[in-house]
């Protein structure tokens, strides 16, 4: 175990360190033998360190932190006034216990007064006092005490010190974000019910994951609330649906005002909103986090997408991000996304597009197999995936083509029936809903309808009798641009998506943000996440952006000879048709919906507008 006694300078941080180091038989060390010459002549000097200066001496302490708790543990005096500094000391540390001594200006200032041959001297107490950072959490004791006093508080704590986070439910996903969290270093409840077939989940998780002294099981309700500290925060990890109601009724009589409870399930927006509003009644915060990434990404590191009010995040948002995946630059993909339902909804089209991903690399699985093998087709698809096309599905996708069952390939054995889970079709409702054309979300989704048909299709196919051939002539360099230009589509009825709901339900999202979380830790992630990321900083209109148009403007072609060869070869390719057609309808001055005005208004006198008046102009003719 890691102990660290933290505060400003002059709070007796060796002293009680050392104590505690005897009363618990674990070595002390003090931090400030590690700082280099450089740092104790600038503070001697009265100059205080600035974060350039501290960041080799961080660096020490967190490598030799890790090494101390591999062996015997250890008790570390040391300032650690930031909360950065207190994320490097405990990074990759499985158990943490932090003490911060709690002093006035006044009496600290005098104790430095009255104490020789130290070299930091008065001097340098306010700076120490402005750049602190008071933790909100570990053991917080009042050094107005004696020594001993403290240290016995300390160790009271301890032992009835309360966890600082608690998840609810234990299944794959709720089980792999638990230690992840433990990893993190926090003191951490778990609960699951101990009915039916769900009778040992705590005990089973708890043996086979016993190397972790920072995890504490329930499989009582209120004993597992009681356990934890307050403001309480709980991250409910279990199906959405009902049964989400059905816990939080339980939950919100048992907990108190400014309780917090996350939502890390796929909950549909609008039933975290009225959550939300629910929560709000019992006086507890409630926050919708979408969480992506699946069993690995919970694990090692998903990306995360809260809402709720800014407030609660601001509460919970040290322990999230520390879970989170990290992009190329080292920054948290997890961030704040807006109120209320918006969390989820991001997380609902980060499914609709990862759909129309998916059925992509399916389309184009289906035509090579016209005239490659597996490994001709996973040789292409590493080559695609070593420039701008990669992306994590692509990489699955060329694992799943190499994998094989003695000597037959896995895929061949795999029945062509499509499950889903239902958020693919939510994005296409909302869309509806909000007046936004997702024709390539919608297809995605209905083509693993068709799918569901195994039966029909078998006897259709045996009754018509047509004989499939067995080459296409494909030009693999079309194909690969006519697969960017179906995913440009695809993020732009995303994004556009996302945009429509931001305006109508006044949530303000940052899409540049959004594409930065995506980046990695989630299951769409890819490099033109990031270069996305980045074109959001100067345009909203992910088709207005110059570099895209372009890009689907000199492509255009090739997705025309792409859809020719398929359609010869009687191979359906639901989304990038609908990716095309959407490209031809927003690039067209003129379509053919003037038909259908002057229909409804033949048959409903619904009228219409007329290109030779104002657009706030309407008329109505007699047709017959």
């Amino acid at each position: 175990m890691i102990i660290i006694v933290m505060g400003v300078s002059g709070c007796g941080k060796t002293t009680i360190a050392r104590e505690l180091s005897n009363r618990l038989d674990i070595p002390f060390y003090d931090a400030d033998s590690y700082h280099p010459q450089e740092n104790i002549d600038k503070m001697s000097s009265g100059t205080p360190l600035n974060d350039q200066d501290r960041a080799s001496w961080l660096e020490i302490l967190s490598s030799n932190l890790q090494e101390w708790e591999a062996v015997n543990g250890a008790v570390l005096a040391c300032s650690a006034l930031k909360e950065k500094y207190r994320k490097i000391l405990s990074r990759n540390l499985k158990n943490i216990q932090w003490v911060y001594l709690d002093g006035s200006y006044d009496l600290i200032m005098d104790r430095i007064n009255k104490r020789t041959g130290h070299y930091m001297s008065g001097k340098l107490l306010k700076s120490q006092f402005q750049a602190l950072e008071i933790p909100q959490y570990g053991i917080h004791v009042d050094i107005a005490q004696s020594p001993v006093e403290i240290v016995d508080q300390i160790k009271s704590d301890m032992e009835s010190k309360k966890s600082e986070f608690g998840v609810f439910g234990l299944g794959v996903m709720g089980s792999s974000i638990s230690l992840n969290v433990a990893d993190k270093g926090y003191r951490l409840s778990v609960y699951n019910r101990a009915d039916g077939g769900e009778a040992d989940v705590v005990d089973n998780f708890l043996s086979e994951n016993s190397e972790y002294k920072n995890i504490y099981g329930f499989t009582e309700l209120k004993a597992f609330i009681d356990s934890l500290s307050r403001p309480r925060k709980i991250l409910i990890m279990i199906k959405a649906g009902p049964t989400v109601d059905l816990v939080l009724n339980q939950l919100f009589p048992l907990l108190e005002e400014g309780d917090i409870v996350i939502d890390g399930g796929n909950s549909h927006y609008l039933n975290t909103k009225k959550r939300f509003d629910l929560a709000r009644e019992f006086g507890i915060e409630f926050i919708g986090a979408g969480i992506s990434g699946g069993e690995e990404g919970a694990r090692k590191g998903p990306s995360i997408m809260p809402g709720g009010s800014a407030e609660s995040y601001g509460q919970v948002s040290d322990i999230l991000e520390s879970i989170a995946a990290k992009d190329d630059f080292g920054k948290t993909c997890c961030a704040y996304i807006g109120p209320e339902g918006s969390g989820h909804f991001i997380k609902m089209v980060h499914n609709g597009i990862e759909y129309v991903e998916m059925q992509l690399l399916a389309e184009i699985y289906a035509l090579l197999s016209k005239q490659m093998d597996y490994q001709e087709m996973a040789s292409l698809f590493k080559n695609w995936n070593s420039g701008k096309a990669y992306s994590y599905l692509l990489d699955i996708t060329i694992t799943i083509l190499e994998k094989k069952e003695g000597d037959v390939y896995l895929l061949d054995l795999i029945l062509d029936r499509a499950g889903n889970k239902g958020t693919g079709s939510w994005s296409s409702k909302a869309a509806f809903d909000l007046g936004i054309p997702n024709t390539m979300m919608s297809s995605a989704v209905f083509a693993r309808y068709i799918s569901s048909f195994k039966e029909a299709r078998v006897k259709m196919a045996l009754k018509l009798e047509t004989k499939e051939k067995s080459t296409a002539n494909i030009d693999l360099k079309s194909l690969e641009q006519a697969y960017h230009f179906g995913r440009l589509i695809n993020h732009q009825q995303g994004f556009k998506l996302m945009e429509s709901a931001s305006n109508s339900f006044n949530w303000n999202l940052n899409f540049s943000e959004i594409a930065r979380i995506w980046s990695d830790g989630c299951i769409i992630k890819s490099y033109l996440m990031n270069e996305l990321h980045e074109e959001f900083k100067s345009e909203q209109d992910l088709i207005q952006m110059n570099s895209v148009f372009e890009a689907l403007r000199k492509t255009e072609q090739s997705v025309k000879h792409v859809l020719a060869v398929a359609l010869d070869n009687r191979v359906s390719m639901h989304c990038l048709t609908a990716s095309y057609h959407y490209w031809i309808d927003m690039t067209s001055a003129r379509l053919s919906a003037n038909l259908i005005q002057a229909q409804r208004d033949f048959f409903g006198a619904h009228t219409y507008q007329r290109t030779d008046s104002p657009e706030s102009e309407y008329f109505h003719t007699n047709w017959l």
